[in-house]
């Protein structure tokens, strides 16, 4: 069973599967349409204490997936991204669109990936541009795992 709570805003057909932790109570998390939040994943906002209690909401746009066990904490992630399976994308980072953090990445604080990009390893580095193709793919992906909640749902498993 997934864990949603506090003050969170999930749009049209996106899911959160299970396992996956959401738990805005820092501050607020806003995840679009068509987003899925795989299992094991963590979405929390950022509390920094750099200049005083700050807290950093988390955005996550449209068409995005979330890999098994991610951690996106205080970002941003703009639309047609992929984070990787146990990839981290930490306080105040911000996924351009079209953006594909591989697995086991490591996003840093305040770092900015730009649109179309791949990017790997700890610290996440850029690999190379994302093809047409590929970022197209991004949004079958997702509305493939939309169908697949709804099977779910449908069935009541």
């Amino acid at each position: 069973m997934a864990t949603v709570i506090g003050d969170v805003t999930i749009g049209a057909h996106s899911s959160v599967w299970p396992g996956a932790v959401v738990r805005g109570d820092f501050s607020s998390i806003k995840i679009g349409d068509y987003v899925c939040v795989q299992d094991n994943a963590v979405v929390h906002p950022a509390d920094t204490y750099e200049k005083g209690v700050r807290c950093l909401p988390v955005k996550v746009g449209n068409h995005v997936v979330i890999g098994h066990s991610a951690i996106l904490h205080g970002c941003t992630v703009e639309d047609k991204c992929i984070v990787g399976a146990g990839a981290v994308v930490f306080n105040g980072a911000r996924l351009r669109s079209g953006t594909l953090v591989g697995m086991g990445a490591v996003v840093l604080t305040n770092v900015e990936v730009p649109s179309r990009t791949i990017v790997v390893g700890v610290p996440a580095r850029p690999l190379r541009r994302m093809l047409d193709d590929e970022i197209k793919r991004i949004k079958v992906q997702t509305e493939n795992y939309a169908k697949l909640a709804q099977r779910y749902k449908k069935s009541k498993i």
